[in-house]
């Protein structure tokens, strides 16, 4: 960042925050990058928002403790955080004028806050994190099977941020292989796991990795990493958060990096190609907040379409669809009583 550009840190809980850990923190940024931090703004006051990009990550998170964390534990999230989010949207929109910032979701449940923050803000303008940072973590793990740097990897995830993902298989091309090497080398890769069969895997891998986490073993954690090292790769990337939110370090690293890099995609505005969650409406047929392949320049530009997907993986993504649809009934009631 510029010292001349504004980063403001905003409390989302007015009834409990305190400024004093976003003092903390700005304090502690300002020692660690003095000579390129910019001017640091704290407030509670989501009405006070001057930034072009928007990173909603405040509200509650996921249970650390495998034993209250379940199938459903994302979703219940979703009670605590619709108002957080429907306060900041309000807010934003009230005092944006007509320009109003870019904002990604971070927090859970994304597919939710994009729905929240897409009513109140042109759809354009706001994008959810999980397909992006679940695109990173499937090129990463495919990288890491191969041999080989990220960079070399394209790769997407599309479809819900947690368990109706979609990896999409048929976009995964790596730098500097062959066309009539890739087949097989795919093969060795999915290790026998069908496209058609990944919910399925999904399931059952989860149970097994929960039970190791409730075991009550000091090495539980370690033994589910483990195991799940050696799964495919679009399960990896499904289940490995998990594990590593549960150890306690949960996985602030990782999604800060992810974060980072989106913004740095919006912020040079030119044309790039991502997958993130966006409002869909009636874009490739669908009409909820969905994981998507799309052109950004700044804002989302253009949606890109499924022709390239395999008829296995369109099937995916109408079933991930329906799986939305029905959660979005429900936070549509919360978000109202909001």
């Amino acid at each position: 960042m510029h010292p001349r550009e504004i980063l403001q840190l905003i409390g989302s809980n007015p009834a409990s925050a305190r400024p004093h850990a976003l003092i903390g923190l700005r304090a502690d940024l300002q020692d660690a990058y003095a000579e390129i931090v910019p001017e640091i703004d704290v407030t509670l006051d989501p009405a006070a928002v001057v930034g072009d990009v928007v990173i909603m990550a405040g509200g509650a998170t996921l249970p650390v403790d495998p034993a209250a964390y379940d199938a459903a534990a994302r979703e219940r999230l979703a009670g605590t955080n619709v108002a957080t989010f429907e306060r900041f949207a309000r807010a934003i929109a009230a005092s944006s004028g007509e320009q109003p910032p870019v904002v990604i979701v971070v927090s859970n449940p994304v597919e939710l806050g994009v729905r929240v923050f897409a009513r109140h803000l042109p759809r354009s303008h706001v994008l959810g994190m999980g397909a992006y940072s679940d695109s990173l973590r499937f090129r990463s793990e495919i990288a890491r099977d191969l041999g080989v740097r990220r960079q070399l990897v394209r790769g997407y995830v599309l479809g819900e941020h947690g368990p109706a993902m979609v990896p999409a298989w048929s976009a995964v091309r790596v730098h500097g292989v062959l066309a009539r090497e890739w087949p097989a080398m795919l093969a060795t890769l999915r290790r026998g796991l069908r496209t058609e069969d990944f919910p399925a895997a999904l399931t059952r891998e989860r149970a097994v990795v929960m039970k190791m986490m409730r075991s009550g073993e000091a090495a539980g954690p370690l033994r589910a990493l483990r195991h799940i090292a050696g799964l495919p790769p679009d399960l990896r990337v499904a289940l490995k958060p998990t594990v590593i939110h549960a150890t306690r370090s949960k996985t602030v690293e990782a999604t800060a990096t992810a974060t980072v890099d989106m913004v740095r995609a919006i912020s040079e505005g030119r044309p790039m190609e991502i997958a993130a969650q966006f409002q869909h409406d009636g874009e490739l047929g669908l009409h909820v907040p969905f994981g998507s392949r799309m052109v950004i320049d700044g804002v989302v530009s253009r949606i890109l379409p499924l022709d390239s997907c395999w008829p296995e993986e369109i099937a995916l993504i109408r079933e991930a669809e329906a799986a939305i649809a029905a959660k979005v009934a429900a936070w549509d009631a919360l978000a109202g009583a909001a």
